[in-house]
């Protein structure tokens, strides 16, 4: 299998004596106050309190005041982890700050803090909760102070004040409430890029399996094509010759001869095959053309001596390599099938057709195809192998999107006929 593509990223060359830029580096301290850093926020937590404290306690030192601050900022410090907590904390003690003092203080931030920290970090019930006290407070506090403070407060007044510390306590929830969508945003997307991620690599990995599949199979056919056919040649002659030295001592070396050249020839093209496997590794002088076509049929033939017959109509000159291929291949494995099946006294006919688009393949033999041994002829691809060679030739015509029929004849006899267009080539396997 080759190596999947990996983009790579050019980058323009540096100018002569330009120094590289250095790395950034972030201070400590820097990487310390970052809201990403837990630690990091707790300290802004705990100086949001502090400072809210002192404020606080300068602007009206008073010892029951200054205990209602420290009541009120301490929460503060935890409203990311216990935002239910420093709700609740804050709003006593800020409805004891709103009956025991006359002044607002450090009570019209800290209650929009803590419902800022529902807002972002709690469910929505509990954020319209705490936005509801928040709003109760608004109404509330300002009420209290008017009327202590003045006399007679103008409506006015009462709206102006209300409104503003309102508007405060939904600014923040509005804030918090944004914040969190936009959290949730980003680890939806998140999410969604790491599940497309695991979806292409699945994918991936899916069609790296059906690439080893597909080359597993065209490697199991090529084998079977060369090897099946040349072997039953061999053991044909062999038994042939086995009779012959007997009778015709002078014809054994042509027999020898025959076998030696188809050992040979299968040797040949097992290699040729191997090579194909190695492509990955090519050299300079790769050669990836056909290793048979159209002009290798006859020599096929003749192989079998007087038990096949091979007639050849049209122009073969017509026909594209990748067609001569495949049609190379179907006569092989249907000549193999005749000596495995037909019987020893079967003769084949191949007659091939050339035409301005289109080839006709038809071999048929005049041996048992109406009999027990046509059965190993047909589709289905028995544990013994039997069939396999049929199922790979109508893969072979399949490629090139043409036909093919096989099947004993009605006379006797078993007949494959094939139809396959003479210049279409994409996709059919080089032998």
């Amino acid at each position: 299998m080759p190596a999947p593509h990996r983009s790579t990223v050019t980058r323009p060359p540096r100018e002569p004596g330009v120094a590289a830029p250095l790395p950034r580096r972030t201070h400590p301290a820097a990487r310390l106050l970052r809201d990403t850093h837990p630690a990091g926020r707790l300290l802004r937590d705990a100086g949001l309190a502090v400072g809210l404290a002192v404020a606080g306690v300068v602007i009206l030192p008073y010892l029951p005041h200054a205990a209602l601050v420290v009541a009120m900022c301490v929460p503060l410090v935890l409203r990311r982890a216990c935002p239910w907590a420093a709700l609740v904390t804050v709003t006593v003690a800020a409805a004891l700050h709103v009956v025991v003092l006359q002044d607002p203080t450090v009570s019209v931030v800290a209650v929009p803090v803590v419902v800022h920290s529902l807002a972002r970090w709690s469910t929505t019930t509990a954020a319209r909760a705490a936005l509801a006290v928040g709003l109760a407070g608004a109404v509330i506090g300002p009420a209290r102070w008017l009327s202590v403070q003045l006399e007679a407060p103008s409506l006015g007044s009462w709206v102006t004040s209300i409104v503003g510390h309102g508007a405060v306590v939904v600014a923040a929830f509005v804030v918090g409430r944004r914040a969190r969508e936009r959290e949730e945003l980003l680890v939806r997307q998140e999410r969604e890029r790491a599940e497309r991620q695991q979806s292409a690599l699945a994918e991936r990995e899916r069609a790296i399996r059906r690439a080893a599949d597909d080359e597993r199979h065209e490697v199991a056919r090529e084998i079977h094509d060369l090897v099946a056919h040349s072997l039953a040649v061999i053991a044909v002659q062999a038994e042939g010759g086995r009779a012959m030295v007997a009778r015709h001592p002078h014809r054994s070396q042509e027999i020898l001869t025959v076998i030696a050249d188809t050992s040979r020839e299968a040797l040949d093209e097992l290699r040729q095959v191997v090579a194909m496997l190695r492509r990955h590794e090519p050299g300079p002088a790769a050669d990836y053309r056909p290793a048979v076509g159209l002009d290798d049929v006859a020599d096929l033939v003749a192989r079998l001596g007087g038990r096949a017959r091979l007639r050849v109509q049209g122009d073969p000159g017509a026909m594209s390599p990748l067609a001569g291929v495949t049609v190379y291949r179907i006569v092989q494995e249907s000549l193999t099938n005749v000596l495995r099946h037909a019987g020893p006294a079967a003769r084949a006919q191949v007659a091939i057709t050339v035409t301005g688009h289109e080839v006709t393949v038809r071999v048929r033999d005049d041996g048992r195809g109406t009999a027990v041994e046509s059965e190993g002829r047909g589709d289905a691809v028995e544990p013994d192998g039997r069939g396999t060679g049929l199922v790979a030739m109508r893969e072979r015509v399949q490629l090139h999107d043409g036909t093919l029929t096989a099947g004993p004849c009605a006379g006797g006899g078993f007949e494959v006929h094939a139809v396959l267009p003479a210049h279409r080539a994409t996709g059919a396997a080089a032998g």
